[in-house]
């Protein structure tokens, strides 16, 4: 299934409301997300932020079609929510099975001024990190072709970040290489502030987090998310494929796979996009990662701020594509359907690290209950078990996709 949810910027922990919608099947769907389900049976369980929230509808459970409890539940959601997430829409769609059925809805409309339409089934929004799927499918294809291995190291590729010069392409994917996050520095938050439109190039995100006598962002080991992976292995097939990051894409993901309202760019997008992309706007007020005992959050000067016409340059390979919902299904489905790349590299794209570690893990367990693979994320969730899982955010949108492990 797939949810999406505009008109917030905040990260926090999103308990699972359950809720019957009948005997014997459960229907899993997040609300305030982007989700790709996987069927043929539904399974269910659903997200709210921060507390967990028990719907009821007017009518009787069984006077209700599938498709009007999933309204229910999406109006009722948003109803209690947007006061205190101040979201604007929602858009949600659930398959079942490449072929069908699916059932798609919304609630809200795609911006808080009085005239806004309502969100529906041309509403755009940005994907944040779930089109890190996309870095992966070029890097995975390039290497299908003979024209790198994951296994290379930045030395062989960026010569120029020689303190990074044992780090694997493997270990960008998956989080392990320790590089820091440019997206939390005190620089991305003032050019966010300052300088909206601004058109940053790849090695301009890069250098942001590269250490000097000027930037000590700290080290990690283990697992540790940093956009700063996603920004170098762009920059590793830009030099391995001769093509531009952009072109790449539209080649090997938009295209092929039939993506007709999936868009990709490395600054701004085209007035027809951006004439279907919601609003959303940034309420996040939380510190960021290098800000120690902060009292106000750099991110101070744009909370509140529509965000949708600033330049994605800032993201590009690191979450920068554009897209609705059933897009999201359909790619996500032909991602864990083998149809993107070839069986070895199918292999390599689903095998899992620790989140709590940063070592390899074959399963899931009580003990070591999220995995992290190459650009994708699996995770127990209770009585669901485990599930394909991954929240994409950007700077007022948010999106999320899951299927079984």
């Amino acid at each position: 299934m797939a949810v999406e949810r505009v008109g917030v910027g905040r990260k926090e922990t999103s308990p699972i409301a359950r809720m019957a919608l009948d005997q014997n099947e459960e229907l899993s769907y997040w609300l305030g997300y982007r989700v790709c389900a996987k069927g043929p049976r539904m399974q269910y369980g659903l997200v709210t932020v921060l507390t967990a929230i028990f719907f009821s509808v007017a009518a009787p459970a069984s006077e209700l079609t599938q498709v009007e409890r999933v309204q229910a539940a999406l109006d009722t959601w948003l109803t209690a929510r947007a006061p205190i997430e101040k979201v604007t829409g929602i858009a949600a769609y659930i398959s079942f099975g490449a072929a069908g059925p699916a059932i798609e809805s919304y609630a809200g409309k795609v911006g808080r001024d009085p005239d806004a339409g309502p969100v529906d089934q041309y509403t755009l929004f940005q994907m944040g990190s779930t089109s890190k799927s996309f870095t992966v499918a070029v890097i995975l294809q390039l290497e299908a072709t003979g024209k790198l291995s994951i296994n290379d190291t930045l030395s062989s590729w960026l010569p120029e970040y020689p303190a990074w010069k044992d780090v694997t392409i493997k270990r960008l994917l998956n989080m392990t290489s320790g590089i820091p996050n440019y997206s939390e520095t005190e620089w991305m938050s003032r050019a966010w502030a300052n300088e909206p439109t601004r058109a940053f190039t790849l090695k301009e995100l890069a250098d942001a987090a590269y250490p000097s006598n000027v930037n000590k962002l700290p080290a990690n080991k283990g697992y540790y998310y940093s956009n700063t992976n996603y920004i170098l292995a762009a920059m590793i097939a830009e030099k391995a494929a001769g093509k531009s990051f952009t072109r790449l894409v539209h080649e090997l993901v938009i295209e092929p796979h039939g993506l007709t309202s999936t868009f990709y760019e490395a600054s701004r997008y085209p007035e027809s996009v951006i004439k279907r992309l919601s609003h959303g706007y940034f309420e996040n007020q939380g510190c960021t990662a290098y800000q120690p005992k902060c009292k106000e959050t750099w991110n101070a000067p744009i909370i509140g701020r529509d965000m949708r016409d600033v330049s994605v340059s800032w993201m590009q390979s690191a979450g920068g594509a554009v897209a609705n919902a059933p897009d999201v299904d359909r790619w996500m489905r032909a991602v864990f359907g083998g149809k993107v790349v070839p069986p070895k590299q199918q292999q390599e794209w689903t095998e899992l690290v620790s989140t709590k570690t940063g070592e390899p893990i074959a399963t899931l367990s009580a003990d070591d209950p999220a995995g992290f693979g190459l650009g994708i994320g699996c995770k127990i969730f209770g009585s669901l078990g485990a599930q394909w899982f991954y929240q994409g955010e950007s700077l007022g949108y948010r999106t999320l996709y899951f299927l079984d492990c």
